[in-house]
């Protein structure tokens, strides 16, 4: 008989903390993560933030994933809501770090992306403008360090 066995070594290390409040919602994850004889993780963040307003609408996604055999890394995602008054700007942050663990380097494939379309009508009806983009970065290997902050802010009005 055929033995097949996943031997993990591993420190797992996973906090996940997320807190809601009237502004928006915050989540943080961090994985410490040694594999042996082919064990794996993966992991996926992402957050979404739209809104909407007769002559202004918005629609931002940003996130990150990772499938590693060793592993060192935190997330940390918040998305500010438009609260209050219309001159407050909305926001969407992630960030991701993924480094060593001790001596050993983190090693399989990291990715993180922001995507996004911005419009502003004349009036209530027609669409004058339209701001589309989009970003990624990805990294396979033995990776000592990968540090990515992304940011999107949008308001009517800025202060």
């Amino acid at each position: 008989m055929k033995k097949v066995g996943i031997l993990v070594i591993a420190l797992v290390l996973f906090i996940a903390g997320i807190a809601m409040a009237d502004s928006g919602i915050e989540a943080t994850t961090q994985i410490s993560f040694l594999g042996a004889n082919g064990a794996g993780i993966t992991s996926t963040d992402s957050t979404s933030r739209s809104g909407y307003s007769p002559a202004f609408s918005n629609m931002v996604e940003t996130g990150s994933s990772f499938t590693m055999n060793v592993v060192n890394a935190r997330t940390e995602t918040n998305n500010g809501f438009v609260v209050g008054a219309v001159n407050t700007p909305s926001n969407v942050n992630h960030f991701i770090r993924l480094d060593a663990l001790g001596n050993t380097p983190s090693v399989g494939k990291v990715s993180a992306f922001m995507k996004g379309i911005s419009q502003e009508a004349s009036g209530t009806s027609k669409l004058v403008e339209q701001v589309e983009f989009s970003e990624r970065t990805s990294v396979d290997g033995q990776i000592t360090l990968f540090d990515k902050a992304m940011h999107w802010e949008s308001g009517t009005r800025r202060v």
